[in-house]
């Protein structure tokens, strides 16, 4: 049973991640998004909206569009477990991070 996935749109700019994203979802798809993100030529926008659970195999996959996108992937819709997660794990400033009910397109950016 597959328990996260991740859908990629917008020709590969946006990574649309849901459910339990973790080591299976990341041995799954991992050479695709790899291949996804090195291709990138605008930076990448991730939706994490719908992401119920995150552990370091979801972390990677995140960090695959940080090496491919020419600045700093745009996290979207980050849920409050896993905006902990990249805090704790040191990464959040490799991201931006857009603000929750934000009108407009403002984001935050913890310094590099």
């Amino acid at each position: 049973m597959t328990h996260g996935d991740v859908r990629v749109e917008d020709d590969g700019y946006l990574w649309v991640l849901r459910g339990e994203v973790d080591a299976a979802v990341q041995s799954r798809l991992e050479d695709d998004l790899k291949q996804v993100a090195r291709s990138a030529e605008r930076p990448i926008v991730i939706d994490l909206s719908k992401v119920t659970f995150m552990d370091s195999g979801g972390l990677r996959l995140l960090y695959h569009a940080v090496e491919g996108s020419p600045e700093p992937p745009l996290l979207r819709g980050v849920p409050g477990r896993t905006l902990d997660l990249l805090e704790l794990s040191g990464v959040i400033s490799l991201f931006r991070i857009e603000q929750q009910g934000a009108g407009s397109a403002s984001t935050a950016q913890a310094a590099r």
